[in-house]
């Protein structure tokens, strides 16, 4: 009988031994960041018939067993917001384990996000509301520049100037109230107010998380409307070749390469760069015509021909002690040409006024984190900027082709701004109160022939903390924060927040927050000199930043959610008061013909905006609808209230037999007030712009293992170009702010990924 008892024994613990030998450890990670990807679900399917033979789910660090019954075999792994992949097996593979990398489709509630945050935690449980576009659904738009990305966005509308760029307004507010970064590194160089979203390409760029409503605590000055955060990427595989192509009908050949390769599992470098040439548009060939025989034809282009060369280098080292260091640096250089039309036509001679603006930004980021003591963690982000835009104008014999400089006042200029930012921050926790105590340095250097002097500076120095603790047993967490600064050229004011995020069932996130927030005024407000025959505009060294309060309650619900198969719904509200709003003001107001202006803290604005989002995935169907409403306050003696609706609606499907995605991402923008730029960057009201439609579609493959992708589509579909103003009265210097976009057309690219 106990012989009996241990041979069972023997048998069981050599069954279980060698299933323990024939199992295969899979651990399943995020292709771009390195993140491992929990409950992913693992179906394992014979090779020769297809028919599943077990399921398996990774666990919260990514990790699964998996059992075969022979070899070969195959594996189909599918997790939420992850696109599908399939892998065989043909034979036992090296130590029992393997890393699955999978490509990030498009975000869910489940993201991680890192904006603003001491350490990265996902959308469920942050703080503030959070929107995050992916690497893939930047493919899929066929985006080249963050303008692309951005004008289907809810409560963001895009304009372009025809000489300044493409430029934005969030929540209502104008761009020079939005922070943008990279990598979290503030972007300087605002023209107008405004940086330039056409000079930041996504060539490089793994995701953008974005923010809408102040985040001064952290960032400081201009992010009263939001931040807009640009995450470039971190490869993490050992070597990685990435080159594409990109064609536009209309005009558009690009081509970006980049390579990444891993040295001794602690040291990664990327090296990368490419090109991107427009050749400008016009809507159709005008003309005059001369002596009843010969036709004048315009050599003027409503979008300008323009051309980029890009560059990028980062290097990355980790510590076994989980210490991390990063070393990166972008690199823009840029000419937009804008021809004239021809002054002069006659038998003696022909001649135009061409103007050239050459742009240089150099982005470079130094990065350090790691941990300190037990719990600990240090963060620290330093960055260096230079921002170098010259306007060279000329005089073109049509006869000789021969160009000379313009003799004509105010027709060169050259402007050059150089940033050096450093931030650090530590985070800890005391019993179950969490805290963040950190440093912001923001020094700004400008030189241009329009500001008096010269040559400026402002040096910003400031404290910030966040303190947050959960109640209600856990249900629900506060936090608190204050900013504290100095500044060189005027008071900063003390900037205050308060958060609360609340969570009654486990599907259920409440979100209430207060915050104050500032735009500090620019070195051009400060210290223009703009005096030519028909403008006279000077800076006010005496001014105060705008100030804003702002509220937000939202509300999130994870309506459904089966397997990859999910549904959740965002309410939100926001209400801005923006006060001590820096504009023009007349020096002299009692003569109505004088044309001398200075800056003064004069305009008040108010609004409340009320959105509903819809997120989810029903099988091979991904869909996102969203609906705004913007109710704007009276200003008196400036404009009266009104209100604006938006919506928003992207349509993703995957055919899974032949594995083709298709894509459509659609923006109505209801009717507001047409808001006219001005040359010195400031705005007014003027006239009504009518509501327009935008929508765009692709569809995008996957060919050798998803080695090569290709993707193909129709921007603009509903060929709209430019929306129609009525009772407007007069027209802008630059004319942004009207809506005007390129006409329909199509573009393809191919993107090739050798590891």
């Amino acid at each position: 009988m106990l012989n009996k008892k241990v041979y069972a024994i023997f048998v069981f613990v050599l069954a279980a031994f060698t299933l323990q030998a024939q199992s295969i450890r899979v651990t399943v990670q995020d292709k771009n960041n390195g993140e491992t990807v929990p409950f992913a679900y693992i179906h394992i399917s014979s090779a020769q018939n297809n028919s599943v033979q077990n399921t398996v789910q990774t666990d919260e660090n990514g990790v699964a067993n998996i059992i075969p019954e022979g070899y070969p075999f195959t594996i189909e792994i599918n997790a939420l917001g992850f696109e599908p992949l399939k892998k065989s097996f043909y034979a036992a593979p090296a130590g029992k384990t393997v890393v699955i990398y999978m490509a990030k489709k498009y975000s869910t509630m489940n993201e991680v996000v890192v904006t603003g945050l001491s350490q990265a935690s996902k959308q469920k449980d942050a703080l503030s509301v959070y929107r995050v576009i992916t690497k893939e659904q930047i493919k899929a738009q066929g985006a080249v520049t963050l303008d692309d990305v951005m004008k289907n966005q809810l409560n963001v509308r895009v304009s372009n100037d025809n000489v300044l760029g493409a430029n934005m307004r969030m929540q209502g507010m104008s761009g020079d109230k939005v922070k943008i970064l990279v990598d979290g590194i503030p972007l300087n160089g605002r023209e107008g107010g405004n940086i330039n979203l056409s000079q930041i390409n996504m060539n490089n760029v793994d995701r953008i998380e974005i923010i809408q409503g102040p985040m001064s605590v952290v960032y400081g000055t201009d992010a009263l409307g939001g931040v807009i955060n640009i995450i470039t990427k971190t490869p993490k595989k050992p070597f990685e070749v990435n080159a594409g192509v990109y064609y536009g009908s209309l005009g558009n050949y690009n081509f970006d390469a980049s390579v990444t390769k891993r040295y001794k599992e602690r040291h990664q470098f990327t090296i990368g760069g490419g090109r991107n040439r427009f050749i400008g548009w016009k809507p159709i060939e005008q003309y005059k015509i001369y002596l009843d025989d010969t036709l004048q034809f315009s050599r003027s282009k409503l979008f300008k021909p323009n051309e980029q060369y890009i560059g990028n280098f980062a290097y990355a080292y980790t510590a076994p002690s989980g210490f991390r260091a990063g070393l990166a640096s972008d690199f823009l250089q840029e000419t937009v040409t804008n021809k004239g039309n021809l002054e002069l036509w006659q038998p003696t001679g022909a001649y135009a006024f061409d103007e050239y603006y050459h742009t240089t930004r150099s982005t470079n980021r130094l990065s350090f984190n790691g941990k300190l003591g037990k719990k600990g963690t240090w963060q620290s982000q330093n960055g260096y900027v230079i921002y170098y835009r010259t306007r060279n104008a000329y005089v073109k014999d049509m006869v000789t082709l021969e160009e000379t400089l313009n003799q004509g006042q105010g027709t060169q200029d050259t402007s050059s701004f150089n940033d050096v930012f450093a931030r650090g921050s530590y985070s800890n926790s005391l019993s179950k109160l969490d805290y963040t105590v950190g440093y912001d340095v923001n020094l700004q250097y400008a030189s241009s022939l329009k500001i008096t002097g010269k040559n400026k500076q402002i040096q910003d120095y400031a404290v910030y903390t966040n303190i947050s603790m959960p109640v209600l047993k856990d249900k629900m967490r506060l936090q608190l924060g204050l900013r504290a600064a100095m500044n060189s050229t005027y008071n900063p004011p003390l900037i205050p927040s308060f958060n609360v995020l609340y969570k009654p069932v486990k599907k259920v996130q409440i979100r209430a927050s207060y915050a104050k927030g500032y735009r500090a005024p620019s070195l051009k407000e400060m210290y223009l000199s703009f005096i030519d025959l028909n403008h006279y505009i000077i800076g006010n060294e005496g001014l105060d930043a705008e100030s804003g309060h702002h509220a937000q309650l939202s509300a999130s619900y994870q309506a459904y959610e089966k397997g990859n198969d999910y549904l959740q719904f965002i309410v939100t509200g926001f209400y801005n008061d923006v006060y001590n709003g820096i504009t023009l003001a007349p020096i002299d107001p009692n003569n109505p013909t004088s044309i001398k202006y200075t800056y003064a803290n004069l305009s008040h604005q108010s609004n409340g905006i009320a959105s509903l989002q819809a997120d989810g995935q029903r099988g091979n169907i991904h869909y996102q609808l969203g609906y705004s409403y913007n109710y704007t306050f009276a200003d008196p003696g400036n404009y009266s209230a009104f209100s604006a609706s938006e919506a928003t609606a992207t349509l993703q499907y995957y055919w899974k037999k032949p594995k083709i995605g298709f894509n459509t991402f659609y923006k109505f923008t209801g009717k507001q007030p047409f808001l006219q730029s001005n040359i010195d960057g400031s705005a007014s009201y003027n006239g009504t712009q009518q509501p327009f439609h935008i929508c765009d579609a692709s569809i995008e493959r996957k060919f050798f293992d998803r080695k090569l992708q290709i993707t193909a589509g129709v921007k603009n579909i509903f060929n709209f170009q430019q929306a129609t103003v009525s009772g407007r009265t007069s027209s802008g210097t630059h004319g942004g702010g009207v809506a005007s976009f390129l006409p329909r057309s199509i573009f393809t690219s191919v993107r090739l990924v050798l590891d």
